[in-house]
């Protein structure tokens, strides 16, 4: 059970030195707003008053005793009623991705004699668009309520659910008290993952030797580094030597070689976006993102993974559970707020690529300089493929000059509109002339079923 702190709603507010009459003034009228009950027996009583003591109408002042005993008594049954509720709410762990429902259970429990017959509970969160709120009654034979509220997660984030507040009153709703209850708990959303054909892996899919020598965390005969240990490293793979010379664990990096491996970029630079909420450019690119590795990861080829929006991540090629779901953490909790342009990103990484390497650009930017940058890399035999959002469909300016700088440049290139069905569009890259080939249905109904083993924590369409 957890601790209730109770917050009364007092008539006045709270005391302080007015700044200016106006300020005064709109303090009164959120009151006003709060408490009319409250305000309108105040009125009435003052009224009695005054017209008693002008006309020594009896009638008046007896009114006015009545009136104030109904203030000292709602106000009695209002404290002591707001103690005597308890409540606990049982929220679902997770993990959860974008479209999935999640459910919980809130039990409001009398422990005293007087029933209560609106009790207002609400479980507060900044999900967009989601309210989590119940009116029930507590009687004295029954004096328990359990409800359950599901709801559909729509957007990926990191989210706060809670503290859990119950609002009561007394029987004329004079004061209006608010408990609240400890609790507040972080919610991961993570982007929705649907099953992609097998669009851009590498060319080479064997280790072998290489003039550029690339690490990894992954098996091999030759150890090129060491590291410090981080959760998840296996134990054989401590170095024992450098472990006793710098007093704490550190573990061996191989060597790789020219072992194929895919880097996934996604752009979240804010002038690539377009659209809101589910349908924008940002939510799209991260479903494709998310899917893009989730694809690959299923193949145990190793994944890179860089991205700037509110949040940075340049992730080196890995193939652990631990770094995916670093990757899948940074795609769901990362907003498209960042001010790298994608060129610099691809400068950034152009040291990374080699004839083994497969690059899966996904961005909604209508700037061409990049699309040079990626034809160099084709031209230096790394795999590159560019997903293009069309930012007109979601309403934002036209791109399509980024497309066709692309094509000239030789790079595979799909292009995503709003509503379009993504495994279907990423099943045919566009032609020379601009238009996507025909889906091979029988084809994406067959890749479907063959990888349509469920991801933890994923949704599939």
């Amino acid at each position: 059970m957890q601790e209730p702190r109770s917050k009364s709603s007092p008539a006045g507010g709270q005391s302080g030195p007015a700044t200016a009459s106006g300020g005064q003034g709109v303090r009164v009228v959120r009151a006003l707003r709060r408490h009319p009950v409250l305000y309108a027996v105040i009125f009435i009583m003052v009224v009695a008053f005054i017209s008693g003591a002008a006309t020594g109408f009896d009638l008046m002042v007896k009114l006015n005793y009545v009136l104030a005993m109904i203030l000292v008594i709602s106000y009695i049954w209002s404290k002591v009623g707001a103690s005597q509720i308890s409540a606990k709410v049982n929220r679902p762990r997770g993990p959860f991705s974008v479209g999935d429902m999640m459910e919980e259970e809130i039990v409001l429990e009398n422990t005293g004699r007087a029933p209560k017959a609106f009790v207002e509970v609400e479980d507060k969160t900044d999900i967009p668009g989601l309210t989590i709120r119940h009116v029930t009654s507590l009687g004295v034979m029954v004096g328990f309520s359990r409800m359950r509220a599901s709801v559909q997660l729509g957007r990926r984030g990191e989210f706060n659910i809670g503290p859990l507040v119950v609002r009561a009153s007394d029987p004329f709703a004079l004061f209006p008290r608010e408990i609240e209850f400890k609790g507040v708990e972080k919610l991961l959303v993570y982007p929705r993952v649907i099953h992609v054909p097998d669009f851009a892996a590498p060319a080479i899919h064997q280790a072998g030797d290489s003039s550029r020598q690339l690490r990894a965390n992954i098996l091999s005969t030759d150890v090129s580094s060491v590291r410090e240990y981080v959760p998840g490293d296996s134990v054989s793979r401590i170095h024992w030597p450098s472990t006793a010379r710098a007093g704490k664990l550190i573990v061996k990096q191989f060597d790789r070689g020219a072992a194929s491996h895919v880097w996934v970029v996604f752009d979240q630079h804010r002038d690539s976006q377009a659209g809101d909420g589910q349908e924008s450019v940002d939510e799209y690119g991260a479903t494709i993102a998310a899917s893009v590795i989730d694809r690959y990861a299923r193949t145990i080829l190793p994944i890179g993974y860089a991205a700037h929006g509110s949040r940075s991540l340049i992730a080196p090629p890995d193939r652990s559970a631990a770094h995916r779901e670093a990757i899948m953490r940074h795609i769901a909790a990362s907003r498209p707020s960042g001010d790298i342009p994608l060129l610099d990103i691809l400068a950034e990484l152009e040291r990374e690529f080699s004839q083994s390497s497969s690059l899966v650009v996904i961005t909604g930017s209508g700037d061409e300089e990049w699309t040079k940058a990626a034809a160099g890399l084709q031209r230096r035999g790394v795999r590159v493929t560019a997903v293009a959002l069309n930012r007109a469909s979601f309403g934002g300016t036209q791109n399509e000059n980024t497309v066709h700088s692309l094509l000239m440049g030789g790079v595979t290139t799909y292009r995503v509109r709003k509503g379009d069905s993504i495994a279907a569009v990423l099943s045919a890259p566009i032609r020379g002339g601009g238009r996507s080939a025909r889906p091979d249905l029988t084809a994406i109904r067959h890749e479907m079923e063959r990888t349509k083993t469920p991801v933890a924590g994923a949704a599939t369409i």
